[in-house]
């Protein structure tokens, strides 16, 4: 979308990045290697992907390691929404991976208020999962939080690079 002009290249900018290991810089070094070696062998020319440095390139995967979602189509009607989560969840129903720069910016809660439902074509919907507050935040939650306190502190510090602090997780629920 940045080669086609359609997109800036810092639109992702404004997203968090993720805390990268040693290891994942290296491979995403050898990536970005392999991907300038492809376009050098397009008619795409140098003033086209002049944004695509190696910097730029690890930011904005770094950016989409912790701020894509994880597509499930979900059919029909949603009376049992926690009950089909778990189901797509546990059968590995994704169809790929999105960032939405507006879902990104939701943050993180272990008894989320909300969720976001991805319908036929893929566009995001948030669904209620009880009463919110007027002025309340909608949240989401990452993870399963169905894990116990200690897995999904982990999990969260690893994948997302932050200590939970929702009130579940100060009671070490």
């Amino acid at each position: 979308m940045v080669i086609s002009g359609v997109s800036k290249s810092d639109s992702l900018d404004i997203l968090q990045p993720a805390n990268l290991t040693s290891d994942m810089i290296l491979e995403m070094e050898e990536e970005f290697a392999l991907l300038r070696n492809a376009f050098s062998k397009t008619s795409i020319t140098d003033e086209h992907i002049a944004f695509l440095t190696k910097q730029w390139y690890i930011s904005v995967l770094a950016r989409i390691r912790i701020n894509a979602f994880r597509i499930e189509l979900v059919g029909g009607l949603y009376e049992d929404l926690l009950s089909s989560l778990v189901a797509s969840v546990e059968a590995e129903a994704a169809v790929g991976n999105a960032v939405y720069i507006l879902p990104s910016l939701y943050n993180h809660d272990c008894d989320p208020n909300a969720h976001i439902i991805w319908i036929d074509n893929a566009d995001a919907k948030i669904k209620a999962l009880r009463d919110i507050d007027e002025g309340e935040e909608l949240r989401i939650c990452y993870i399963d939080a169905s894990m116990d306190h200690n897995a999904r502190q982990e999990i969260l510090l690893q994948g997302f690079g932050f200590q939970c602090n929702c009130s579940r997780c100060l009671h070490g629920d």
